[in-house]
């Protein structure tokens, strides 16, 4: 949640969506996700779904973000959502 909240400082863009993102030092893109019941790829170009490290028994939490707006929340881990490293 700390990576999505400091989109609000980024110099070029004060959005927590999908600008924030690819502004932010990490340059989130939005390449959507793979499905987890026909292995389609889904949402490129409209949405970027990154896992993060934490898990939630069956589930793991994730960071979503569109144009509109960002959020994290829980989702099942089966789904195909990309991962950024991130050094400590």
């Amino acid at each position: 949640d700390a990576e999505r909240l400091s989109w609000v400082t980024v110099p070029i863009s004060s959005a927590n969506n999908a600008v924030g993102a690819l502004a932010s030092p990490l340059k989130l893109p939005m390449p959507g996700f793979r499905s987890r019941s026909n292995g389609l790829l889904l949402n490129v170009g409209g949405f970027g779904y990154y896992w993060t490290s934490t898990v939630n028994g069956t589930s793991s939490r994730r960071l979503s973000f569109n144009v509109n707006n960002a959020s994290i929340n829980d989702n099942g881990r089966a789904n195909g959502y990309s991962v950024r490293c991130i050094k400590n």
